[in-house]
């Protein structure tokens, strides 16, 4: 068969597509051009579909971003409004490792609305909170309880927080960040909040945290509009206050506040293996709640310093991390109800199958086809 024949009849790429696939791959126009062996003008005049690649270039298009052919000729959707994306450590993320994600952020849209046809998520179910552009430190303690009460946590430690969150309608993924700077970001699409945690943290308690921030914003700043989150100065305020929602949520002054005891690192230990919190955000709270002097805080922050626990705290490789599971179960259901297959999945959303997995938590391979796989039986015992 002459496959280059078969090049030429392909139908021209979706602009919009060629530009998610190398932003996906953390790409530079320049750098895709000088990879293709076009010029940089080329590779913009196919993203905005003023020309399109010839048959021979479209194809190192797709070998070098390593897409299935579908994916380009997939039209893209006409999503509901979606709201500002606030990113962990906004400032120094850079805007490749931002690019990256909000693709993703699409995608993960993609992958909940498709199952979303045969299985029904969790509603929505999260408080309404009356927040202001003023929010005093004592209104956003009350908030955090509200939220606590509101989502049936009680007051002590929450064992596994995504859990609560996706039970309470929030689609949540781990996606590998290209730039450590990156932590986590969220975001509402329509009326469905998202967020994203970095699979490359491998401490729980700061993913944990990661993840009681974006709580805050999807519900403190929901608001939000982009031109607040480019300005320095509105964002310095907007993170500081998830960042002590985060806080309050995580450690009740009522009973965190009652459980230190001791001003001590040891004592700081053993209370991380209950609340599942860093000992630097327990200092940090306990200079908040008026536990500790400016003096003890700078104390224990050189002492943290001097035994290298800034990075890597003792039990951060004890306590294990929390991973989302709604998008996993409903994959797995399709799969083993026999109402789609893994090559059903893969046709549909027209991704790359580790993309996939990877939003979804799945087992490496688990989309793969089953071409690749002999069924077997077990036999019958003889009676």
């Amino acid at each position: 068969m002459d496959r280059s024949n078969n090049w030429q009849r392909l139908a021209a790429p979706v602009p919009e597509r060629l530009r998610e696939a190398r932003l996906s791959k953390g790409l530079s126009i320049v750098e895709l051009a000088e990879v293709i062996g076009v010029s940089r003008q080329a590779i913009s005049q196919f993203e905005l579909g003023h020309t399109v690649p010839s048959a021979e270039v479209f194809r190192k298009m797709i070998e070098v971003l390593d897409f299935p052919l579908s994916f380009f000729s997939n039209p893209t959707k006409n999503y509901a409004p979606a709201g500002a994306t606030f990113f962990r450590k906004l400032t120094s993320a850079t805007k490749k490792s931002r690019d990256m994600l909000l693709v993703r952020a699409g995608w993960l849209e993609d992958i909940y609305l498709y199952l979303n046809e045969f299985i029904n998520f969790p509603t929505v179910n999260l408080p309404k909170l009356k927040t202001n552009d003023h929010l005093e430190l004592e209104e956003i303690e009350e908030l955090a309880r509200q939220v606590r009460k509101e989502l049936g946590v009680g007051l002590g430690p929450i064992n596994n927080l995504i859990l609560v969150l996706e039970k309470h309608g929030i689609v949540v993924s781990r996606a590998t960040f290209s730039d450590q700077r990156t932590d986590a970001c969220s975001q509402w699409r329509g009326d469905r909040p998202f967020i994203f945690l970095s699979n490359d943290k491998e401490s729980a308690v700061r993913s944990r945290f990661d993840a009681a921030h974006e709580l805050a914003h999807l519900l403190l700043h929901m608001w939000v509009d982009h031109s607040q989150l480019i300005d320095p100065k509105s964002l310095k305020k907007i993170e500081m206050e998830a960042h002590h929602f985060a806080s309050a949520f995580l450690m009740p002054e009522d009973t965190f506040g009652q459980e230190v005891l001791s001003t001590s690192l040891e004592h700081f230990l053993t209370l991380k293996r209950r609340w599942k919190v860093s000992i630097q955000a327990m200092i940090m709270r306990c200079r908040d709640l008026g536990i500790l002097s400016e003096n003890q805080y700078s104390y224990l922050f050189r002492q943290i310093n001097f035994r290298k626990w800034k990075t890597r705290e003792p039990f951060d490789d004890i306590l294990v991390p929390e991973f989302p599971s709604i998008l996993r179960q409903g994959v797995k259901m399709l799969i083993d109800n026999g109402v789609q297959s893994p090559a059903d999945i893969l046709d549909a959303l027209k991704l790359p199958q580790h993309e996939i997995e990877q939003l979804c938590n799945l087992p490496e391979g688990m989309l793969a086809s089953e071409g690749k796989v002999i069924p077997l039986n077990l036999k019958r015992s003889k009676t």
